[in-house]
């Protein structure tokens, strides 16, 4: 019986060593995982937000009438609308109003507080906001908070996000 010297392949001793590292450096990796998954998922839902908000007011521009975004804190959810019923009060009114969408935020997305009057913000045909405000988002978790917020000019209808991570 020959022995070959220059024998290649990995020992049982090896292939354990391997697999312990790996191992070791997933366990680390995984309550990262956690933080970035709750990071996304604000930021996904604060970019909705502004999609809402942006389209409420091209909506407005193009088809030269009313329309916003109602905010409904207990819910956690925002409508997109037609504004129809009142348009002098700038307001949403439930009922009266043409609901295009109504979008639900994700569990662990929460809207902190809105500084808009009647919780709405609506524009104008000409793209401007009735009001200049705020809307607040917030997510918090385990080892994660984050806060972003959604500006709103009233003068021009500028939509903006503000991230800001904590």
């Amino acid at each position: 019986m020959t022995r070959r010297l220059n024998q290649k392949g990995l020992t049982i001793l090896e292939l354990t060593i391997v697999a312990v590292v790996v191992g070791i450096i997933s366990m680390l990796a995984i309550p990262q995982f956690g933080k970035v998954m709750e990071r996304l998922k604000l930021k996904t839902a604060g970019r909705d937000v502004v999609s809402a908000l942006r389209l409420a007011r091209s909506s407005a521009v193009s088809q030269k009438d009313q329309f916003g975004v109602y905010f409904d804190l207990n819910a956690s959810q925002y409508v997109l609308f037609h504004d129809l019923a009142n348009p002098s009060s700038f307001t949403y009114d439930l009922g009266s109003d043409s609901v295009i969408v109504t979008k639900t935020l994700p569990q662990t997305v929460h809207l902190g507080y809105i500084s808009f009057p009647s919780f709405a913000v609506i524009f104008k045909p000409n793209g401007s906001a009735a009001n200049s405000g705020h809307v607040g988002l917030y997510s918090y978790g385990e080892g994660y908070g984050g806060y972003m917020t959604v500006d709103v000019l009233g003068s021009t209808g500028r939509v903006k996000l503000i991230s800001v991570d904590y």
